[in-house]
């Protein structure tokens, strides 16, 4: 087994230990740099025209429980100071009334004072310069981290940063931004290629969130709205660029950790969570609803 260390490790960095499908522990990074750089505020552009884009996969989560043919439950993430087990059970997550739902709750289980969910993509839907959006509202309360991200496909081949990082939306728990960011070899971890994006509304009313790739460029959407765009010159300056490949997709709800405690500064009840948020999911289980995640591609 191959152990990928930092020698450096910022405050913000959001450090991901996943099994790999051949079953390789691999260490991967999430957005969490950002809090370490100049916010931004990127301008929002209205998007073009739908035209040219053809929907080739979605999940619409019409059903009544998880598509294993499209996700993969995650259950070993034990990392990053992060205070939740992610679990199986329906409690954690679930699919009904057209959402899925991940659901974290104060519940003690393997030594995590709270419970949660992540589902993965890998190995069954994996995509390449195209346009990847879901749909999502989240709960509000400093130290709850829901996030929709891409790891590239070869990580248990090439590990991370090499396999790269392209992180769509997350969120620690303030209604009013989401940040975005890209991780690679030479920009990984506090990365330089990151900003905060602010939707015209709470983060706790229903946003669609996207991205779109290609050969040249990486665009983040809020709502139809581009709100920032990467230029692949932008990240040769400082590594490879590693995204002209297939990616898989994430989407998971964290509870505390580093990137949440380096902006709430909580170190009680438990790192990254106020006793403020500790009690709000205390009396009611807080929720990330996912309504749809679809991927279209350019003709």
């Amino acid at each position: 087994m191959t152990m990928i260390t930092h020698s450096k490790r910022p405050s913000g960095f959001k450090q991901l230990f996943a099994l790999g499908l051949s079953g390789t522990m691999l260490l991967t990074a999430g957005c969490g740099g950002e809090m370490e750089q100049p916010v931004q505020e990127p301008t929002a552009q209205q998007e073009q025209p739908l035209a040219g884009w053809v929907q080739i996969w979605s999940d619409e989560f019409n059903g009544t429980s998880v598509d294993q043919s499209n996700w993969s439950y995650i259950t070993n993430i034990h990392v990053n100071n992060e205070q939740q087990q992610y679990t199986t059970s329906s409690q954690n997550v679930s699919v009904s009334n057209g959402t899925l739902k991940l659901t974290a709750r104060l519940q003690s289980s393997n030594g995590y004072p709270f419970t949660s969910g992540r589902l993965e993509s890998a190995g069954k839907r994996q995509f390449g310069h195209t346009r990847i959006e879901a749909r999502i509202k989240m709960p509000v309360g400093p130290g709850l981290w829901p996030a929709f991200w891409l790891l590239g496909s070869d990580i248990n081949s090439v590990g991370w940063p090499a396999c790269g990082e392209l992180d769509i939306m997350e969120n620690v728990g303030y209604g009013d931004w989401v940040s975005g960011a890209l991780h690679g070899p030479g920009y990984s971890g506090n990365t330089p290629i990151n900003a905060r994006f602010y939707p015209n509304s709470s983060v706790s009313n229903f946003h669609v969130y996207r991205t779109e790739f290609s050969p040249t460029d990486i665009k983040w959407y809020i709502d139809g709205n581009l709100v920032k765009t990467t230029q692949k010159s932008e990240v040769t300056r400082y590594g490879n660029w590693v995204y002209d490949k297939q990616f898989f997709i994430i989407l998971n709800l964290a509870v505390g950790g580093t990137y949440p405690q380096g902006v709430n500064g909580a170190s009680s009840p438990y790192p990254g969570v106020p006793q403020s948020t500790a009690d709000l999911i205390r009396k009611t289980p807080q929720t990330m609803e996912v309504d749809w995640v679809r991927v279209y591609q350019w003709q």
